[in-house]
Order: C-alpha cells, then structure tokens, then sequence
C-alpha cells in the first residue's frame, strides 16, 4: 500500500521499518543472522525476510511490527518470491543450487527443485505456472514448471544475476554480473531477444505497473 519500506541489515540481524508518511525509521526489528532479502505480501499484511545465517525466513506481522513465526527454508535462503495465490513462497539456496518451495498456511518446506549451480534471482510468470531461475555458477535461465516439477534450462551468460517477470509481455529481463547489460529474454522459449546497455553491474530491477 505504499505506507513502508523495508531495509535489511545483514551485519546486524534485522531489518528498518521505515514509515514513509511521517518519514521515521522505526527501532530495529529482529529477525535472523544474515538477513538478506525481503518480499511483501500481496495485501501488505505481511513481509518475508530471507536470513541466510540460520536456514529461515521469518515471517513479520507488518500490523504490529513482529517476528510471528520463522520457517526452514534451506541452508542457504537468499532471494524469494511469492506465488500468485500467496500460498507459496519460493526461495532459492544459493549454494545449493536449489529452490525452496515453502507452503505458508503449513510452515515448512513442500518441495524442492534441483537447479544446480550456484542460483540468484527468480520470479514467477503471469499464470503462476513457471518459476524462472538465474543459474550464476553455471550460465544459465532455468525454467521450472510448477505443476510437474519439469526443470528446462537455456544457456545464458556471463553470470545471470537478478531477473524480473515484465508483466503482460511474455518478457523476462536478466542483469549478467560481470558485463553492463540487460538482457531481454522470451519466457517461451527461454532465448535472448536481444541486451538492453547500462551502465556498471546491474543489480536488483524494479518494474512499475
């Protein structure tokens, strides 16, 4: 709902609270060693935080501003998206080289897919159907079919980094690691259609509705 934002503090076990109407940062929230990534819910009634120190995400009640409970994850939960419905949250190990699916009305891990490599960012297509997957370690896209567990890959390098699901275009842009690049990826088929130049490492991407 646009009211706060988050700010992990992976040197300091927690993350800021900050209240963008009065502009104040609220006193830190503890949540885990290492926490790393964040993800609200659809309906703002809840945040996840990736803590890579311990395996867990922790699930914050953003009504009260506390840990309500913290979920296995891996051992190693970095990046994480939910799905459509808000009943999963996939969560990527990144030195495993597998992706966590965590079933959120249970608490604990429902599945696992095997990437392989060392991971980084993903996303979820428009019909929930596909979750895509940045295989840093080994160059390339993974694609994973949510009903059948079906993992396709494509080559893709140097180094996919981050990515984001372009709503409504059958579109997937990727950041590489190592070069000043975009890179505009078809969600079908899982090839490159073409880079988009920036300037220095591309990092974490953001898209407007």
């Amino acid at each position: 709902d646009g009211r706060y934002a988050l700010a992990t503090h992976p040197n300091d076990d927690g993350v800021s609270v900050i209240d963008l109407s009065a502009l104040q940062v609220l006193p830190l929230l503890r949540t885990g060693p290492f926490p790393n990534y964040v993800v609200f819910s659809a309906d703002g009634s809840a945040a996840y935080v990736s803590n890579s120190g311990n395996g867990t995400v922790s699930e914050i009640d953003t009504a009260r501003w506390i840990v309500r409970r913290n979920l296995i994850a891996g051992d190693s939960p970095e990046h994480l998206v939910l799905g459509p419905d808000g009943s999963s949250l996939y969560v990527t190990n990144v030195e495993a080289g597998i992706v966590s699916a965590v079933a959120l009305k249970e608490g604990e891990v429902a599945r696992t897919f095997n990437i392989g490599g060392e991971l980084h960012g993903l996303d979820v297509s428009d019909d929930g159907r596909t979750l895509f997957v940045s295989g840093k370690g080994e160059n390339k896209l993974a694609a994973v079919d949510l009903a059948s567990g079906r993992v396709r890959s494509a080559a893709l390098g140097p180094s996919p980094y981050h990515l984001a699901v372009i709503r409504g275009t059958g579109k997937i842009y990727v950041s590489s690691r190592d070069e000043p690049k975009v890179w505009v990826v078809d969600q079908a088929s899982l090839a490159a259609r073409g880079t988009i130049a920036i300037r220095g490492e591309g990092h974490q991407m953001v898209v407007l509705p």
